[in-house]
């Protein structure tokens, strides 16, 4: 879990993510959530990008992921809210999640990040 401090985003008018939280014991291979709550003066939040870093093993080896995740009709139009995300791997290991938003103009929040222990 991870409470991010209040960001020079929140001045103005670009969203910010207040916090990350994962689902407990997440097993390889089995489906979880990431709940993300943020503030968005302009309540023009469109999408989500979660990238995805694999800790495990020498550098060379490490995998990163990066998607788009659609959230319209969940959040365009709040100021604030919590987003459920889909969240599952499929090895075991330490992960890197980090999610920033995305506003219907394409301006990009600062990034939020949480580290996760995957059980085999």
């Amino acid at each position: 879990m991870v409470a991010a401090a209040l960001p020079a985003a929140a001045q103005g008018s670009l969203p910010w993510v207040v916090r990350l939280a994962v689902t407990p014991g997440l097993r390889a291979g089995q489906p979880g959530e990431l709940r993300l709550t943020y503030r968005a003066p302009a309540a023009d939040v469109v999408a989500v990008l979660q990238a995805v870093d694999d800790l495990e093993g020498p550098p060379a080896g490490r995998l990163t992921g990066e998607r788009e995740i659609g959230v319209v009709a969940r959040a365009y139009g709040y100021e604030r809210g919590e987003l459920v995300l889909p969240l599952a791997f499929a090895t075991p290991g330490r992960k890197r999640v980090t999610v920033t938003l995305v506003t219907e103009a394409r301006e990009l929040s600062d990034p939020a990040t949480v580290e996760v222990e995957v059980l085999p």
